[in-house]
């Protein structure tokens, strides 16, 4: 089921003109009629937490509507947009201020021939977790003392041009990293991306496959080890012994996007007629990836003289048995253009409800038109 998904994830890209977590705290016993799940199973999961504020805000539900810098992270064909050079630096702060999780993000894309380049880099930390080992699993081993931290990190490489007037499309390349100080994982992937501007009441369609790449495991010292010390009746072992743990090869979590956006209000093509002064856009999107079920979102964005904005989004989260209610997921956020030396500072926020999980806020800085 699941290949026959990612099969037409590339038929859908081609046929558009070449173009979570469960709430902590909860039992969950499997049942005879659950369906097959594949939560859990690949590796660079933090791949999967949407960046930037506006995007959180209209709840991760911006396949046709991110642009520039922003687009990197959700749709690189969006990046074609921007005909200078633009930047954005993004942080969130998961679960709770008190969690210690959060994920940074960069990105810069300028124009290069006729098409953009961009360049993004996301690094996630769990914050301080206490080491324990199998000798002292509740910690303060003396041969192991003190914290770690797990943390993700990825470099991608993103280029998009213009096919017609109305349909872009993209292609790049990524290099992720993760794990602790004892064990890390190396990925390769690529990504491929659409847009196209109907012309039609201000609809617009886009989708995107990411993180499409070969599997490959942890490695480190705390997966190759040597054993030197004295076996239980007391002998020596007779020489180093070495030790390597059977790691299983993890793919990355290869998801795929799909969205449809309205220009409610706004331009001469918006659905509702035009107007100088306001903005409405609404967008549906769907995203399967294979590691979770698919996962809804809806979003619109209100804007003011094209400086002065507000949003509001809503994310089902679906994994079987999750406690997730109606309220969980629901975004709310603003933003404000700036100008600065003949350019645009643009302020965002976001704030995401996630029920046991507390909340998400997230902020972002975009300097561009």
């Amino acid at each position: 089921m699941r290949l026959n998904i990612i099969r037409l994830a590339f038929a859908a890209v081609a046929l558009l003109w070449g173009a979570s977590l469960a709430a902590q705290g909860t039992i969950i016993v499997p049942e005879a009629t659950d369906r097959t799940s594949r939560v859990g199973t690949r590796g660079a999961n933090f791949l999967h937490i949407g960046v930037g504020a506006r995007s959180t805000a209209l709840g991760a539900s911006v396949a046709s509507t991110a642009e520039g810098p922003e687009a990197m992270f959700w749709n690189p064909a969006g990046i074609i947009t921007r005909g200078e050079l633009s930047a954005i630096v993004s942080y969130m702060q998961l679960y709770g201020s008190s969690s210690g999780i959060t994920n940074t993000a960069a990105a810069l894309t300028t124009p290069i021939g006729q098409g953009a380049l961009g360049l993004s880099f996301t690094q996630f930390t769990s914050g301080s977790i206490d080491r324990t080992t199998e000798v002292a699993p509740d910690g303060d081993d003396p041969a192991f003392p003190g914290q770690f931290q797990y943390t993700g990190s990825a470099l991608a490489l993103q280029y998009a041009r213009n096919i017609t007037d109305r349909l872009s499309a993209s292609a790049g390349i990524r290099v992720v990293q993760e794990g602790v100080d004892f064990a890390q994982a190396t990925y390769f992937g690529f990504d491929l991306a659409t847009r196209f501007r109907t012309g039609l009441y201000g609809l617009s369609v886009a989708a995107a496959i990411t993180n499409i790449g070969p599997s490959n495991r942890f490695s480190g010292s705390g997966v190759d080890r040597k054993v030197t010390a004295p076996r239980e009746n007391g002998f020596a072992t007779g020489g180093t012994i070495p030790v390597q743990f059977d790691t299983r090869e993890v793919q990355l979590p290869t998801g795929f996007r799909v969205g449809l956006q309205s220009g409610l209000v706004g331009d001469a093509e918006a659905m509702f007629g035009a107007s100088k002064k306001h903005t409405l856009i609404g967008e549906l999107d769907f995203f399967d990836a294979i590691d979770t079920d698919v996962q809804p979102s809806l979003g619109f964005e209100y804007g003011y003289k094209g400086n002065y904005f507000l949003r509001a989004g809503k994310r089902w989260f679906n994994e079987q048995h999750a406690p997730w209610k109606f309220a969980d997921g629901l975004s709310f956020g603003g933003g404000v253009k700036i100008p600065v030396l003949g350019r645009k500072l643009t302020l965002d926020y976001a704030y995401t409800t996630m029920g046991e999980l507390q909340n998400t806020q997230v902020l972002s800085f975009e300097i561009g038109r």
